[in-house]
């Protein structure tokens, strides 16, 4: 899984998650965007190469993501230091 700029402010951006809505809320991608503060572009490279957050397709044009799933993989990627991130990252190696 390639590190992302989210990685700094994953702790945060959860925070800000959890205020915004219900767990089970439905989010399409520009929202997903909007919340994470990133592009659209990177969601929908992320979808295609794996490593991004689980998403539901609802038909070939229509992609959403329940917010609780933003979440956890926000959550996979909060870490406390440097060295807990290295020593998650050779364990995935």
């Amino acid at each position: 899984m390639p590190k992302l700029h989210l990685d700094k402010r994953a702790d945060l951006l959860r925070e800000v998650g959890l205020k915004e809505g219900s767990p089970d809320d439905l989010l399409d991608t520009r929202a997903v965007a909007t919340w994470l503060r990133c592009s659209s572009q990177l969601l929908e490279i992320l979808r295609s190469r794996g490593g991004g957050p689980a998403f539901i397709r609802l038909s070939p044009s229509r992609i959403r993501y329940r917010r609780q799933a933003v979440m956890e993989w926000l959550a996979e990627r909060e870490y406390a230091n440097t060295k807990a991130y290295k020593e998650r990252r050779s364990k995935k190696v």
